[in-house]
C-alpha cells in the first residue's frame, strides 16, 4: 500500500473512527466493542490495550489484548480473556491492504510482548481469521495450539412467514422440540429489572454447578448491565404464568446476536422452554436487521452440546487458541498449576494438560 501505515494505541478521540472499522465487516464480532472491552477490564482487574492502524488518518485495522499481573508471579496476556472471548485483528478483510495491514498489527503486538515479557500470551483468533492462522504463527511462534468449534446460524430475510421459514430451516428433532415448546402456554418476556437478572444468575450457577463446571459470578452480570447499553442486550423469560421458568441473555452488536448465558428450571426441561426462547429470540434478531446467530465455542469431546446448536441450523467455523510461554512462564505454571485459576481469574494460561508432570 502506498503512503505510511502507523500503528499506535487507541486514544479518546477515536471513538468514531474506530467505530467505523467494526461495523465495515461483519466478521468483527462484539468482542472488540468498547463496551464489551470495558467489561472485560472490569471484571478482570486487567489492563486493556487496543492497538489501532492508522493509514492517511483513518483507522483501517486494531487489535485488542489484555494483560493481568499477579504480583510476585508475573503477567499473563489474553486477546482476549473471559470465557474465551475472541481477540485478534479487526479490519475491512475485503481491502486491498488487508495482508500488510495484519501483518502490522501482529508485528507491533508481538514488539510490545517484547517489552512486557508476559509468563503466556493467548491469542484466540476470529473465526473468521483462521484461514490467516499461518501469518499468526509465523509471528507469534506458538509453543501450543488449542482449538474450539465455532457455531453460527445465518438467520433468514425478515418476511411474513418468517416463523415458518425459521422453523424449517431447523433439523427435524429440533423442529419438534421447539413446537412442543410453542404448545405450553409459556409466553415471553423481556426484561431489565432486578428479578430477571437475579433469575438468571441464580439458575445459571444452579446448571453449571450440576455438570461441575464454574458458572459467571453474579457481578459479572451486574457489570455488564452498567457497561453494555440496553439497546445491545437483551434478557428474555419464559413465563409459565408468574413464575420464570427459563432464562436467556444475548448480546448484539454489528447484525450478530450473541448467545451469552441461557439459564432453564430443571423442574420444566422437558418443556422446551429454552427452545421457546430461542425460537422467539431469533425471529426479534431478525425484525431487527441481525443476520447471524453465534452460538459461541464448542470443545471438541462436548458432542452433545454440538448436536443441540447444530439442530438449530448452526454451521461449524473452527477457530484456534494460540498460546505462547516462556520457559519462565512454564516452570512457574507447573510448579503452581493449582493455583492458576486464582492468581490470573479468567484468563487462558496454557493448555493444562500441558502442565502436568510425569508419573502424576
Amino acid at each position: 500500500m502506498g503512503g505510511a501505515l502507523s500503528i499506535r494505541p487507541l486514544q479518546g478521540g477515536d471513538k468514531d473512527g474506530y467505530s467505523a472499522l467494526l461495523h465495515k465487516d461483519a466478521g468483527n464480532l462484539l468482542y472488540a466493542a468498547p463496551p464489551f472491552l470495558s467489561f472485560i477490564e472490569s471484571v478482570t482487574a486487567a489492563r486493556v490495550t487496543v492497538l489501532v492502524a492508522e493509514f492517511d488518518g483513518e483507522i483501517v485495522g486494531a487489535l485488542p489484548y489484555a494483560m493481568i499481573e499477579a504480583p510476585g508471579v508475573g503477567r499473563v496476556i489474553n486477546s482476549l480473556p473471559w470465557w474465551g472471548s475472541h481477540g485478534s485483528v479487526v479490519m475491512d478483510r475485503n481491502s486491498l491492504a488487508a495482508k500488510p495491514i495484519r501483518r502490522a498489527l501482529l508485528a507491533r503486538f508481538a514488539s510490545d510482548l517484547e517489552v512486557l515479557t508476559p509468563l503466556s500470551t493467548t491469542m484466540i483468533l476470529l473465526p473468521q481469521e483462521e484461514p490467516e492462522r499461518a501469518l499468526y504463527e509465523e509471528i507469534l511462534r506458538p509453543t501450543a495450539i488449542d482449538g474450539r468449534i465455532g457455531q453460527f446460524t445465518k438467520l433468514p430475510e425478515d418476511s411474513p412467514d418468517l416463523p415458518q421459514r425459521l422453523e424449517a430451516s431447523f433439523r427435524q428433532k429440533t423442529r419438534n422440540l421447539v413446537r412442543k415448546g410453542l404448545k405450553q402456554g409459556f409466553v415471553e418476556t423481556v426484561s431489565e429489572e432486578d428479578w430477571a437478572w437475579d433469575f438468571l444468575h441464580r439458575t445459571h450457577a444452579q446448571n453449571i454447578a450440576a455438570l461441575g463446571g464454574r458458572s459467571k459470578p453474579q457481578t459479572h452480570f451486574e457489570t455488564l448491565r452498567r457497561t453494555v447499553p440496553p439497546n445491545m442486550r437483551r434478557l428474555s423469560l419464559a413465563m409459565n404464568g408468574a413464575v420464570p421458568v427459563a432464562a436467556m441473555l444475548t448480546i448484539s452488536f454489528n447484525r450478530t446476536v450473541e448467545y451469552i448465558t441461557p439459564a432453564i428450571d430443571i423442574l420444566h426441561r422437558s418443556r422446551q422452554p429454552l427452545s421457546f426462547l430461542i425460537f422467539h429470540g431469533m425471529i426479534d434478531a431478525v425484525q431487527r436487521g441481525h443476520r447471524m446467530w453465534n452460538w459461541g465455542g464448542t470443545w471438541v469431546d462436548q458432542a452433545a452440546l454440538h448436536h443441540f446448536k447444530t439442530g438449530f441450523g448452526a454451521i461449524d467455523c473452527p477457530y484456534s487458541y494460540l498460546v505462547r510461554a516462556s520457559a519462565k512462564g512454564l516452570e512457574i505454571f507447573r510448579a503452581r498449576r493449582r493455583e492458576l485459576g486464582a492468581l490470573f481469574p479468567y484468563f487462558y494460561v496454557y493448555p493444562y494438560s500441558a502442565l502436568e508432570l510425569p508419573n502424576e
